[in-house]
């Protein structure tokens, strides 16, 4: 079923981002895209040896999970390994950087909050390749939990939700995201949030559902978009299911 709400990278043109080599960016959930104001989900498609040179976001941060590949991230001089699967997080001003390793591109979902739009005020660029920036604030780091206890979601049912990027685990200031494993039975019931934009984001199976009266359908690849208050439910269709629910909101203190 067509809807409004439900994008893929299909949908729209690839582009390359500013401070990346051998980068291609496709802007799935954005102001252009669904009007989104809080939120911005790209997927990016990065060649061997290529990736995001050492720059930082003063304003926003930034989560990265690869979808195929492997990779090594750099946060504040910190490097590691990163493979389909895995999970980076970019706190507000610190520098990083990424670069592919495997002969696979990488395919990578970005989500910023709030959005980056490429906007040149929104990033800073290391001055060489010993800018004393590139390490500041390594102390505070806190590495992206792997096996972090499933939880329950208010108005979910049958859904195993893992945190891995939130408050309490990294520290994030305007994301909220959860791994869910939907049961064949699985979903939630119609609720809102508020002053939240939220994404749901397939990796397998399929789901139904109605956001503020609208029906609609995704299967696994899709990004689902609810807009700030809307009124969302969705249920499994067909069998088990995996997602990624990202909520975007206000920066907490």
């Amino acid at each position: 079923m067509t809807s409004q709400f439900v994008r893929r990278a299909a949908d729209v043109p690839a582009y390359s981002p500013a401070n990346h080599t051998g980068t291609a960016n496709q802007r799935v959930i954005g102001r252009e895209t669904v009007g989104a104001r809080r939120i911005e989900v790209l997927l990016g498609t990065i060649s061997r040896g290529h990736g995001a040179l050492p720059h930082a976001h003063p304003n926003l941060e930034q989560a990265s999970y690869l979808l195929a590949g492997e990779g090594i991230g750099e946060v504040a001089g910190r490097a590691r390994t990163l493979r389909a699967g895995d999970w980076g997080f970019n706190p507000m001003g610190v520098f990083h950087r990424f670069e592919v390793v495997s002969d696979e591109p990488v395919q990578v979902m970005v989500v910023y909050a709030p959005p980056y739009s490429e906007n040149p005020n929104a990033a800073v660029v290391a001055s060489a390749a010993d800018d004393p920036r590139s390490s500041a604030q390594a102390d505070s780091l806190r590495e992206v939990p792997m096996h972090e206890a499933a939880q329950s979601l208010p108005h979910y049912h049958r859904v195993r939700a893992r945190p891995v990027i939130t408050r309490d685990t990294v520290g994030a200031r305007h994301l909220d995201i959860r791994a869910l494993e939907l049961e064949a039975t699985g979903g939630a019931e119609a609720h809102s949030v508020a002053a939240t934009e939220q994404v749901l984001f397939l990796q397998s199976g399929s789901v139904s559902g109605e956001i503020n009266d609208q029906q609609f359908t995704a299967t696994s690849g899709d990004w689902v978009f609810v807009p700030e208050g809307g009124t969302f439910s969705f249920a499994a269709q067909g069998g088990p299911c995996e997602a990624i629910l990202v909520r975007a909101h206000d920066a907490v203190p």
